[in-house]
Order: structure tokens, then sequence, then C-alpha cells
């Protein structure tokens, strides 16, 4: 567990740079957000309502999902540690990065709270400000957004260029396929699969909690994929 803990501390600190940067830039659109705000609020109109960030963390930690495995996959398996461990280290990075960036996340919005209007995505969504459930609602979106990011990076670096072409087009095609279907019963399958993920999200009956579940588990089938994928994935040139 110590070594895996090691290879953990290893992975963590190519993303460090790479964090650093994004809250730079978060950092530097909040100031700009508060002079508008100020400068809306001189002017005698305090309708001014700000969004929240939590998409384009989102957009990081899913980019750093893709970007997390074919160097790291070379250069620890050049010094021998085992696939196993390497999974397990890829896992608790990408883990503990979802929670310290969802952490971030809320707090933030608490904090922008005391200068300016402001609403997260959990509060445009289900009209819940209580801390814990914007905190869970998005550890789990970020930790579902890394393990499919490595997932994919995984599938790709296993497949030759024909599969690739397959797994590219692979969601048009689901897509048109699902409209066909839908046209054929008459509507009733899309009316399913929306009624599915209006459950599914937490929509149904506005809970944040039961969209954090959903995303909790596909993460986890994400990472079994994961875990399937890499005991077979050869190093490649």
């Amino acid at each position: 567990m110590d070594s895996t803990l090691k290879v953990s501390k290893y992975l963590f600190n190519d993303f460090k740079k790479g964090m650093i940067i994004f809250y730079g830039i978060i950092l530097a659109i909040l100031m700009l957000m508060a002079i508008l705000y100020f400068q809306v609020i001189s002017r005698g109109d305090s309708k001014a309502m700000f969004g929240g960030f939590g998409f384009s963390a989102f957009i990081f930690i899913f980019v750093s999902g893709l970007n997390c495995f074919k160097a790291n996959f070379k250069f620890l398996q050049a010094n021998n540690i085992s696939r196993k461990r390497f999974y397990f280290a890829n896992i608790i990075t990408l883990i503990s990065i979802s929670a310290f960036m969802a952490l971030v996340d809320t707090t933030m919005t608490y904090v922008i709270k005391l200068v300016m209007p402001y609403e997260n995505v959990v509060e445009q969504l289900y009209r819940n400000d209580v801390f814990f459930s914007a905190f869970m609602w998005s550890f789990a979106l970020f930790a579902l957004a890394a393990s499919t990011g490595w997932c994919i990076t995984m599938l790709y670096y296993k497949c030759d260029k024909l599969m690739k072409t397959i797994i590219s087009f692979a969601p048009v095609l689901m897509v048109i396929l699902l409209v066909m279907l839908n046209s054929l019963t008459k509507g009733a399958l899309g009316t399913a699969i929306l009624k599915s993920l209006t459950v599914a999200l937490g929509f149904a009956n506005n809970s944040p909690n039961i969209a954090s579940l959903t995303f909790f588990i596909t993460a986890a089938l994400a990472f079994g994929l994961c875990y399937l994928l890499i005991r077979r994935i050869y190093i490649k040139d």
C-alpha cells in the first residue's frame, strides 16, 4: 500500500502545474466578474446574477483523465511498477483530485456569495444550496469525468486505427439508431429514456443526492472497465 501511495504521489505531481494554471485563470475571471458587478451596482442595476464554474472544472478534470495514462504507463512499466499498482495509484490520484476540486468549487461558491450574487451549478439545476449536497454532487461528477477520460484514452491506446475510427463514430451511430427506434416506437423510446434520465439525475424529486449516486455508480463502472483494459494493454512506441 505504501508503494501504491508513492506512485500516486508521483502521478499527482503531473496534475499540480495544470491545476495551478487553471485556478489562476479562474481567479482572474472572478476578479473581472467582481469589477463588472460593482460597475453594474454603481449604475443602480442590482439584477446581475453570475453562474457557477463547476463545468469548467468538469472539463479540466476530464481532459486530465484523457492525459493521465500513456506517458505515465510507459515510464512506470519501465521502472517495474506493476499494472495493478499503477491502476490503484491512478484511481487514488483521480479520486483525490476530484474531491479536492469539488471542495474548492463548493467553498468558492459561498465565499463569492459574500461579495456578489452567485449560483453554482447545483443551485441552478436543483435550487439546492446545502453545502454537503453541492460538494457530493460536484465530487461525483468530477469522479465521473476523470474515470470517463481515463477509460477513453485507454480504449484508444489499446485499439488499432480501424477500432479507433469505430469508437469515434460509435456515439453518432448510436444517436442515429436511437432516433430511428424512437420513430418506430412513435416516441415511446424517447419518452422512456427521458423519464429514466429525469429519475437518475434527481430531477424527478429535485434531489442532487440521487444524481450523485448515479454519477458515482457510473464512475465505478468506468473504473472497472479500466481495470479490464489495463490487464491486456501492451506498451506501444
